[in-house]
């Protein structure tokens, strides 16, 4: 799977770049590029790549940082966030199973659960894999979109095949939402560990 999720997001990342033009051929840096280059942004202003990759590496030391693209884990589940700031948009995403081993019946059921349980990230098929995807606007993307996007991402990976839900909201119930809730407040306690450490 290791192998296959690396070859994914390569697929992935390289049609996003070749796609969107992403290119700066002015020689700007991506951290430029994206809300003026500022490193310090203050509550409700969008990221900075700087700042984005410093809140992925906040909760996994060893995310693999390349332009316009971050791998890493959270609870031994691997991500991909990638970005391109011409085409204004980002996106974390998770693999979660071979597309040629999900039976129709479930096929229909992610298309129910994405009208409304997933809520902001989405079952997606790409590159023969089926992937939990958050996808965002850079321009307007803020640190709490982002951690709640990475925690909607992994909740939707973890409950495929049982409840099919993000954990913001789940409509008629279910046991998601304390998955949720318990992995926003891990995000929001090691940010504060890291802000002790300051």
């Amino acid at each position: 799977m290791r192998n296959r999720f690396k070859n994914g997001i390569a697929l992935i990342s390289l049609a996003l770049l070749i796609g969107c033009n992403s290119a700066n051929p002015d020689g700007a840096t991506e951290s430029s590029a994206i809300n003026g280059g500022g490193i310090a942004e203050e509550e409700g202003t969008p990221l900075t790549s700087t700042r984005i990759e410093a809140i992925i590496q906040k909760f996994d030391k060893k995310a693999i940082i390349n332009p316009n693209r971050i791998l890493f884990k959270l609870r031994d589940r691997e991500f991909a966030l990638v970005y391109d700031s011409k085409a204004d948009r980002m996106r974390v995403m998770s693999p979660i199973i071979q597309s040629g081993a999900i039976p129709a019946e479930i096929h229909e059921r992610m298309l129910k659960a994405n009208f409304d349980a997933v809520l902001d990230a989405r079952y997606a098929l790409a590159n023969d894999l089926l992937w939990s995807v958050f996808i965002h606007r850079l321009s307007t993307l803020s640190e709490d979109d982002l951690k709640s996007g990475i925690a909607q991402t992994y909740t939707a990976a973890e409950t495929f095949g049982t409840t099919y839900t993000s954990g913001a909201i789940v409509y008629g119930g279910g046991d998601s939402n304390s998955i949720h809730k318990d992995l926003l407040e891990e995000l929001e306690n090691i940010e504060a560990e890291e802000n002790q450490d300051l």
